[in-house]
C-alpha cells in the first residue's frame, strides 16, 4: 500500500496538481500551501476519519501527529538531500507558513482536555538492471488498475484533463488508504503495539508519501518555496481539518454532543515536540542562510529519528505513566 500510494501520486496525483496550479496562475509557495498541501494531505484525512467512525483508536490521531513531524523534519530533509543543487528559500513564505502552523498546534493544544485525553519512506532514486525490472513486474497490476481508471494529464491526450486525473487519483489514495490503516491496525493488536506508536511511525511515514513525492518532484526542479509550503501546508491542513472534521461530524452530525476519547495521554508530549520541530526548522534555515542543502537535509532527518525515539519511549511508559496494558482475547 505504500508503493501504491506512492505510484499513484508520482504518476497521476503531482502531475495534475501541478496542471492546476498552472490554470490559476498560482505563486509557487501559495499553490505549495494550497492546492498541494491539502490535495497530498488526503491519505491522512482519511485515516483520521477511518480512525474516529471504524477503527474507534488512537490511529487516527497519531497518524496526524507523526505525519505533521514527518512533513516538517523528514521531507525537508529528504529534499535537501536528494534536490540535487543547492535551494535558496524565501523568508516570508517560511515564516508565513510557520505561523499559522504555530496557531494550529497552539489549538490543538488548548482543546487536549476535552479531546485529547489519554520509518518507511520512499524516495524517488534510479536503479538498473534486475532490480527499476523487479520494480516493474511487482508493479505492473497497479500500473494497469491506475493506467484504464485515471486518465494521465501528462500526456497530450489528457492533458485538458486535469481536474478528473486529479478527483479519481484522490480517491484511489482514500481506497489504498484504507486497507493500509486496516492492515497496521490488526498488525498492531496482534503484536501488542499501541495504535498511537504504529500511527506515528508505520502510517505517519506511508500517508506522507504524496507530500514527500509532491515536495521532492518539486524541489528537484528548484522550486524550494513550493516544496517547503508544501510540507508546512499540509501539517496545518491535518490538524485543522484532518483532525477536525470528523471530531466535528462525530460530535454534530453523528451523534450530537458527544465526546472524542482517545486512549493515550502521551499524545500531549508528542504535541509539544511537535512544536518544537518547527522552530528547529525555522532556527535550522536561518542558520542555514536561508538555504536548502544536504547538511541542512541530514539536521533535519537527525532531529526526526530524535522525536521517533522519544515518542516511543513515552508510549511504552518509560518516562511517566500514559498508557494501559494492551488487552488480548484469549
Amino acid at each position: 500500500m505504500f508503493y501504491a500510494l506512492a505510484l499513484v501520486c508520482d504518476d497521476y496525483f503531482v502531475p495534475s496538481l501541478e496542471k492546476l496550479c498552472e490554470r490559476l496562475q498560482l505563486s509557487e509557495d501559495v499553490a505549495g500551501a494550497t492546492f498541494m498541501a491539502a490535495g497530498s494531505s488526503a491519505p491522512e484525512l482519511f485515516t483520521s476519519v477511518i480512525g474516529v467512525f471504524i477503527t474507534k483508536g488512537d490511529v487516527g490521531v497519531g497518524t496526524i501527529v507523526g505525519s505533521a513531524v514527518f512533513n516538517i523534519l523528514c521531507i525537508i530533509g529528504v529534499c535537501g538531500i536528494f534536490a540535487v543543487q543547492t535551494i535558496r528559500l524565501s523568508c516570508w513564505p517560511l515564516l508565513r507558513d510557520s505561523l499559522y502552523y504555530t496557531l494550529s498546534i497552539s489549538a490543538l493544544i488548548v482543546v487536549r482536555n476535552s479531546l485529547i485525553q489519554p520509518i518507511i519512506t520512499h524516495i524517488l532514486g534510479s536503479t538498473i538492471g534486475l532490480q527499476t525490472q523487479l520494480k516493474w513486474l511487482l508493479a505492473w497490476p497497479l500500473c494497469l488498475l491506475l493506467y484504464f481508471t485515471v486518465p494521465n494529464c501528462s500526456t497530450p491526450r489528457w492533458d485538458n484533463w486535469f481536474m478528473l486525473s486529479f478527483f479519481a487519483s484522490t480517491l484511489w489514495i482514500a481506497g489504498f488508504s484504507y486497507i493500509m490503516v486496516w492492515m497496521v491496525t490488526v498488525i498492531g493488536f496482534t503484536l501488542g503495539i499501541p495504535d498511537v506508536i504504529m500511527g506515528i511511525t508505520f502510517l505517519a511515514a506511508g500517508t506522507s508519501v504524496p507530500d514527500c513525492m509532491a515536495s521532492l518532484i518539486v524541489a528537484r526542479q528548484g522550486m524550494g518555496d513550493m516544496a517547503v509550503s508544501n510540507s508546512i501546508g499540509s501539517n496545518v491542513f491535518d490538524i485543522l481539518v484532518g483532525l477536525g472534521l470528523p471530531w466535528a461530524l462525530k460530535t454534530l452530525a453523528i451523534n450530537y454532543g458527544s465526546d472524542i476519547k482517545l486512549n493515550s495521554k502521551g499524545l500531549i508530549f508528542s504535541v509539544g515536540l511537535l512544536l518544537a520541530s518547527v522552530f528547529m526548522t525555522v532556527l535550522g534555515v536561518h542558520l542555514n542562510k536561508w538555504t536548502l542543502d544536504k547538511r541542512l537535509g541530514f539536521a533535519c532527518l537527525f532531529f526526526y529519528s530524535v522525536f521517533l525515539c522519544f515518542s516511543c519511549l513515552i508510549e511504552y511508559n518509560i518516562f511517566t505513566f500514559v498508557n494501559l496494558p494492551t488487552c488480548r482475547d484469549d
